[in-house]
């Protein structure tokens, strides 16, 4: 087991130090500051979460797995019958100047294409003229050293099942959170910070935003099936492998996430972010355990020597 390092996270990117004036937006081919871009109420993706979407996030100037994230994009826009109309170049060329025009040399990326508006008196998606969507906002870092040694407290909402993936594809990036945002708030009314849903064979699926990892007595563990194929996750097992650590994808029980010796969440805004506490139970010693502080150090080490990145001149 590894010992317990000191804790490396950056404490410059927070809200006080954080200038939104820099944010902008991409819409119908134009640059323009972000408050000033307008989404039509009658765009299916408005009304019907017709869209698919992702996040990157630019790490000293440059964006942190750029074509891992246009992977994923492309493969949301086949599967949902999107078409944007650009190609990946062209929609790589936007994320690339939009970084530029901004100046930020860390933010988040937010990228998406919705079906658009059909004309009036008719409901027919074949007939909506799809956009490309983006904008570019600085990154605030949850995770400050307290807030990451404190870390969530976690309650699995066994209640709320995640939806089948027969019925909305989790691999396919999209914005049907009736599921997970129910979830969410029954846990905040028992008085957790966030929720951890099920599939619906009653192993552990995801969070609202997040992939759960669990280190058992194998090494880390997250769930394969029903789930988003998280870039930030994948980020962390192959830090892992770097560490010796073992790292797979399996069926993950509520069970064995509860037993575990450290849990965390991933998602791009942060890497990873230790869960501390399960259904009021303690997860380890109840603090950010030394492999989840271990991993988090080495993939800002990794970032800040340009591990992942591409630069957006």
């Amino acid at each position: 087991m590894l010992a317990p390092p000191d804790l490396l996270i950056p404490t410059h990117l927070t809200a006080e130090r954080a200038d939104p004036s820099r944010s902008l937006a991409y819409a119908d081919g134009a640059f323009l500051p972000l408050a000033e871009a307008t989404v039509s109420m009658r765009d299916h993706g408005f009304m019907y979460a017709d869209m698919t979407y992702d996040v990157l996030q630019v790490w000293r100037g440059g964006i942190f797995r750029l074509e891992d994230h246009l992977d994923r994009f492309f493969a949301s826009l086949a599967g949902l019958r999107l078409d944007p109309g650009l190609s990946r170049e062209e929609v790589r060329g936007v994320l690339r100047e939009l970084v530029r025009r901004s100046g930020l040399d860390y933010a988040l990326l937010y990228l998406c294409c919705t079906r658009g508006e059909t004309p009036p008196g008719i409901r027919d998606p074949a007939r909506a003229r799809q956009r490309l969507l983006a904008n570019i906002t600085p990154l605030v870092l949850r995770g400050q050293p307290a807030e990451f040694r404190r870390g969530w407290h976690a309650r699995i909402v066994g209640e709320v099942r995640r939806i089948p993936p027969d019925s909305v594809n989790p691999r396919w990036k999209n914005s049907h959170w009736g599921d997970l945002s129910r979830a969410l708030w029954l846990a905040r009314d028992a008085g957790y910070d966030t929720a951890i849903l099920l599939g619906q064979d009653g192993n552990v699926a995801e969070g609202p935003g997040f992939n759960v990892v669990a280190l058992t007595e194998e090494g880390l563990l997250s769930p394969a099936e029903g789930v988003l194929e998280g870039i930030a996750c994948r980020t962390m097992f192959e830090i892992a492998a770097r560490l010796g650590i073992p790292a797979r994808y399996g069926t993950l029980s509520p069970e064995a996430l509860q037993a575990a010796k450290e849990a965390f969440a991933t998602m791009t805004s942060t890497g990873l972010f230790p869960i501390t506490r399960i259904d009021g139970r303690p997860v380890g010693e109840g603090v950010a355990g030394p492999v989840t502080v271990a991993l988090v150090n080495e993939y800002y080490r990794l970032k800040d020597a340009g591990w992942h990145i591409t630069p957006a001149a």
